[in-house]
């Protein structure tokens, strides 16, 4: 027999694919098609009880030892991709199971152990990403034990025991990672400051309302994969340039487009609400608890994270389908989509005689820059010009025209084109042309562009509240210096 994938799930897939025919980055849809190839076989991994089971004890063990490692070391990392948040993420699909295990297996002490383990990782994690989807979890799960004749008093016999272990072993820790983890985020001051536009939920909520407004410009999408690279040429809000939406759902209807999105709701609704309503409702419990962190974190930018989330629907549909469909009937339906996965990796993979980063893989970002940077002259802007037909709302390939602009005229027309289509993309560009066109002997031009920067990001603009790094808060620094100074200077001429 063939692995069990849903026609829905391979529907979803084609639908992704099939986005390159308009996708603003066709090269990045078609990697992604590629990754996606690796959900559908996660997915069907996850059939496998036994397999699946081993492999969520072994990334708690991980997700235990690093985040203990890291906290040891005074690293704590509370933010959007960090190993806090991904391994609490993970922790969720375990406590459901483990829950019931303790009062229903052969083993309750091992089960307690493992229950333990799963809540302390969840509680560690200092992510509101995760803190509430198992608060919602645990509702969920003690309802459902309770549906199942396991008196209330048991239940909470079982949960105060485990939550005092959880929180003993906190306080016998030196650095109380969980104590570190609710003092740093749930403080009332904390939720002042990242509910301010500036604050990690203020910015989160720009970055949906900007997400959505791509969904709602663009239905069919505008590529999928091609989130991080055409944001930019989208951008409300300045300062608010993130590489994931924070929320897959609303990214898949930007990207893929509203029927891709509608597919995979309806895949999740179907699986899930099924397997809640049958004796595996556990594993859905716990699935459906991974799946919820996607509509708030970043994590669904992370290809083992997205494997984990297929494969948990996997080990709920398997158990769903207590039937075998005949072959001939499974594959009637499949075939098609599994010539076309093969296909796709053939012509990705299949070795080229000169280089396939404008041809075959459709500008491809990393092998274009790969390329440019071999190449110069004529055969250098030749590569770059074509790579802006086939990405024409990618600011990344506009860079590269400045970074090989043999002229100052050459590096005025990147930077017009910059300062036209990305024009909150930062402060820095119109600074650089201000400067190039005085260089030029072009003055007006030069005033032009320092008021429209300093319109769009003021003196004291300050980016939102996340992790952009050490270099871009000083460009931010030098631009609110530099620019009114020379803009004065200018106009005082």
């Amino acid at each position: 027999m063939l692995p069990k994938i849903p026609l829905a799930l391979w529907v979803w897939w084609g639908l992704g694919l099939l986005t390159v025919f308009w996708s603003l980055t066709p090269g990045n849809t078609l990697v992604l098609g590629l990754w996606e190839l690796a959900y559908l076989a996660a997915f069907a991994a996850g059939t496998w009880l036994a397999g699946f089971v081993g492999l969520n004890i072994a990334l708690l063990g991980y997700g235990l030892l690093t985040t203990l490692t890291l906290a040891w070391a005074g690293l704590v990392m509370y933010f959007s991709g960090s190993s806090h948040y991904v391994a609490g993420a993970q922790a969720l699909v375990l406590i459901p199971l483990a829950m019931v295990w303790l009062f229903r297996s052969r083993w309750p002490l091992l089960s307690g152990i493992l229950l333990t383990a799963a809540l302390y990782l969840a509680l560690m994690s200092g992510a509101r990403a995760v803190y509430l989807p198992f608060v919602l979890v645990l509702a969920l799960l003690v309802y459902r034990l309770w549906r199942e004749q396991i008196n209330l008093p048991r239940i909470f016999a079982g949960l105060g025991l485990v939550g005092l272990i959880v929180f003993s072993v906190d306080a016998a820790l030196p650095f109380h990672p969980i104590q570190t983890a609710l003092d740093t985020r749930t403080s009332i001051e904390k939720q002042i400051s990242d509910a301010s536009t500036e604050g990690s939920f203020g910015s989160r909520l720009q970055m949906w309302r900007q997400t959505l407004s791509i969904a709602l410009h663009e239905p069919l999408g505008t590529g999928n994969g091609s989130f991080r690279e055409v944001l930019a040429a989208y951008q409300q809000y300045p300062g608010v340039l993130f590489s994931s939406a924070h929320n897959y759902y609303l990214e898949t209807a930007a990207t893929g487009g509203w029927p891709r999105l509608i597919v995979l709701l309806g895949l999740l609704a179907w699986i899930l609400w099924r397997g809640w309503n049958s004796k595996v409702w556990p594993w859905a419990l716990g699935a459906a608890g991974l799946w919820a962190t996607l509509a708030f974190d970043i994590t669904g930018m992370y290809p083992a994270v997205m494997m984990l989330a297929f494969a948990s629907l996997g080990a709920v549909y398997g158990q769903l389908v207590h039937k075998p469909i005949p072959t001939s009937t499974h594959l009637l339906w499949r075939v098609p989509f599994l010539i076309i996965a093969m296909a796709l990796a053939v012509w990705w993979y299949w070795p080229c005689q000169s280089s396939c980063a404008v041809t075959r893989h459709l500008g491809y970002r990393p092998e274009v820059l790969a390329e440019a940077a071999r190449l110069s002259g004529e055969e250098q802007k030749a590569l770059l010009a074509r790579a802006a037909e086939l990405n024409p709302k990618s600011i990344w390939i506009r860079r590269a025209q400045l970074q090989y602009a043999e002229s100052p005229q050459e590096r005025l027309e990147a930077l017009r084109t910059i300062n036209q289509q990305f024009p909150l993309a930062g402060p820095w560009f119109y600074l650089q042309r201000a400067e190039v066109a005085i260089e030029l002997g072009l003055k007006p031009e030069a005033i032009e562009a320092l008021r429209a920067g300093l319109e769009r990001f003021p003196p004291n603009f300050k980016p939102a509240g996340i992790p952009l790094g050490n270099s871009v808060y000083r460009q931010y620094g030098e631009w609110g210096q530099k620019a009114p100074a020379l803009l004065e200077k200018l106009e005082a001429q």
